[in-house]
């Protein structure tokens, strides 16, 4: 029923010709903060700052990772649009960059907001259920079988309220003619607690969020959202491959303030471009089970807009639009 985006969030390898020159006359003259709209521990802070561990060799600056969670992203947003646009203070903003505009009255901010540096990853999410309660031993049309049979008797975590994993419900309860139960939970470990407590049947979780406790066999994976298999979860299949048409794997990307100068700006499209080529930084995601996408700053700027329209659409039918 929703479609993907699927083809706008492209490897570097695509993206990069073997052997192609740059020139670079711009980089940073001092500490490079990273604004982030989480608190630390969760699947955006763990990007960034595995990002920030290979980039601070292109940038020749240290890359201080700032963690602002409040408001469900408010204060990160604007804390980013009305920093300096002096190339020191970078942003790093996911789907909620277009979905707060539609559901929080507040959020002055969306697609036109920012000047884009490029896409850095793409996470797919994972619907968890716990390896001891009833539904470990189901698949996963077993499992929407039941919970079909009877609505909103079984829970699912969420993460605080209309985030990435409500689209995702949503979405999923559209295409499989279900009906959760949603408990708003605080971040993401939190929801991961209370699946392993016993206190929630289901979320739908990112893989850097759980590997630890699929590796224990404290938790099951039913499927992901993703088009492909995640290293690491080889044996988990994707909703589509399952019959259920889903998508909507989260995108994270670089922006800088709108009023940074062109060659600020072009010096970090290529201090981005050269650090999601390098093997260190696909090294470091893949021991955090970061998913690695790139795409640069136009090619990000099209997979926002579209992601706009697409979550934009959701959000009307769903009641949640703030006028």
């Amino acid at each position: 029923m929703f479609k993907t985006l699927k083809g706008l969030a492209v490897s570097a390898s695509l993206l990069i010709p073997a052997g192609a020159a740059f020139a670079q006359d711009w980089r940073p003259t001092g500490t490079v903060e990273l604004i982030v709209p989480s608190s630390p521990g969760g699947g955006h802070d763990t990007n960034a700052r595995a990002l920030a561990s290979v980039m601070e060799k292109y940038a020749g600056q240290s890359i201080v990772v700032v963690n602002q969670p409040g408001g469900g992203g408010v204060v990160a947003y604007n804390q980013m649009e009305g920093a300096k646009p002096d190339g020191l203070t970078l942003g790093q903003v996911s789907t909620s960059l277009v979905t707060d505009a539609f559901r929080l009255s507040n959020a002055k901010y969306g697609a036109d907001t920012f000047r884009y540096v490029g896409q850095i990853s793409a996470d797919p999410n994972f619907l968890v259920v716990s390896a001891k309660g009833p539904y470990a031993d189901m698949t996963l049309d077993q499992f929407l079988a039941a919970v079909k049979e009877k609505p909103q008797s079984v829970t699912m975590g969420v993460s605080g309220n209309w985030g990435n994993q409500d689209y995702v419900r949503y979405a999923l309860e559209k295409t499989s003619g279900t009906e959760f139960r949603r408990i708003p939970v605080k971040g993401g470990r939190n929801i991961l607690l209370g699946i392993l407590g016993g206190d929630i049947a289901a979320a739908l979780l990112y893989p850097s969020e759980i590997k630890a406790q699929y590796d224990a066999g404290e938790v099951r994976v039913l499927a992901h959202n993703g088009d492909a298999p995640v290293p690491g979860f080889d044996q988990v299949k994707t909703f589509r491959d399952q019959g259920v048409d889903l998508g909507l794997p989260v995108w994270r990307a670089l922006v800088l303030p709108k009023a940074t100068p062109d060659d600020v700006a072009k010096g970090w499209e290529e201090i981005l471009r050269q650090t999601m080529a390098d093997p260190a930084l696909k090294e470091a995601y893949a021991s955090v089970f970061v998913g690695h996408a790139y795409a640069d700053a136009a090619g990000t700027d099209a997979l926002v807009r579209a992601s706009a329209a697409e979550l934009g659409a959701i959000s009307k039918e769903a009641g949640i639009v703030k006028e």
